[in-house]
């Protein structure tokens, strides 16, 4: 079994164009080849380990913007940095970056999201390029893609216990009532 962590890596580009020029450079790595994270939509399932596609609307009060966007949602899996999967994977933010780096105007940004099974193991990077409609991407990104913890109640007092509704030889319910006398409650 091991440890095993769920999560969201979110990389939104500012056109279709600038999404497939990345993707051509991230394809080209050994371990993305190895791994080939890509899939047909009709084979796609959370979890299958491949990469979706997605534009995403934002509506502004001006006009809608439209963002393209490769998402990889993963579940149960074992995210360890040394892994070659996971440095497949996470290859795309080094491409990203590089793109930044020798393209003035190129615009990304990139999510990135894992809790593991403790709840005080959790990651979150957000990040993009240095164009004002980039750090309107990471913001919206920050906004859409979090970590929430779900805290579940444990009773283990319930199996221990026995429920008793007569205390003192008087039914509790009946203790608790108004009188006509008194107007309040005699307990």
């Amino acid at each position: 079994m091991g440890y095993r962590s769920d999560g969201i890596i979110v990389v939104a580009f500012e056109s279709l164009e600038d999404m497939r020029e990345v993707l051509a450079v991230y394809r080209l790595d050994p371990r993305v080849q190895k791994l080939n994270p890509f899939v047909s939509k009709d084979k796609y399932e959370i979890g299958s380990k491949c990469w979706t596609f997605h534009d995403w609307n934002t509506n502004t009060r001006e006009e809608p913007i439209i963002w393209y966007l490769m998402r990889l949602d993963f579940r149960h899996w074992k995210w360890y940095r040394e892994y070659e999967d996971i440095q497949a994977y996470e290859h795309i933010a080094t491409i990203c970056k590089q793109f930044a780096r020798e393209r003035e105007n190129f615009t990304y940004a990139y999510r990135f999201v894992r809790g593991g099974e403790e709840h005080d193991d959790t990651e979150e990077e957000c990040y993009g390029s240095e164009s004002y409609l980039s750090q309107m991407m990471v913001e919206n990104l920050e906004q859409e893609v979090g970590v929430r913890m779900v805290w579940e109640l444990t009773d283990d007092l319930t199996c221990n216990t026995t429920r008793q509704d007569y205390y003192f030889n008087k039914n509790c319910s009946e203790t608790l009532q108004k009188t006509k006398e008194t107007k309040h409650v005699n307990i």
